[in-house]
């Protein structure tokens, strides 16, 4: 019988059923998001050997919000502006920090 070492906790893997992801074999209970914890049962993403949740990966490796700097989510909404991709709630003036909608005439002044 081949004892199988978890990838995750570097522990043996003693119980009937064992999970691969990567070509490594891991305990059911140790394929969870590097970042908030939560189990991996059905999809998870991977970079630099660390697994993600769909969330946190784009958080950390998808395109960022020009507003805030944080990643952009698939599902989050988004505004457009002069090759430029926000949050809605990041889309706002500079100078008054008014929330823009859609359909309002934006001015933008390049900054060198």
């Amino acid at each position: 019988m081949t004892l199988f070492i978890c990838a995750g906790c570097k522990q043996p893997i003693m119980e009937r059923y064992l999970m691969k992801v990567l070509d490594k074999s891991w305990h059911v209970q140790c394929v969870k998001c590097s970042d908030c914890q939560s189990l991996l049962s059905e999809k998870c993403f991977s970079r630099e050997s660390k697994l993600y949740c769909r969330n946190h990966f784009f958080k950390r490796y998808g395109t960022k919000c020009a507003g805030c700097n944080s990643g952009l989510c698939p599902e989050d909404l988004v505004r457009r502006a002069v090759n430029r991709i926000y949050h809605i709630d990041c889309f706002a003036c500079n100078v008054c920090q008014v929330k823009l909608s859609t359909g309002e005439q934006v001015y933008c002044i390049q900054v060198l």
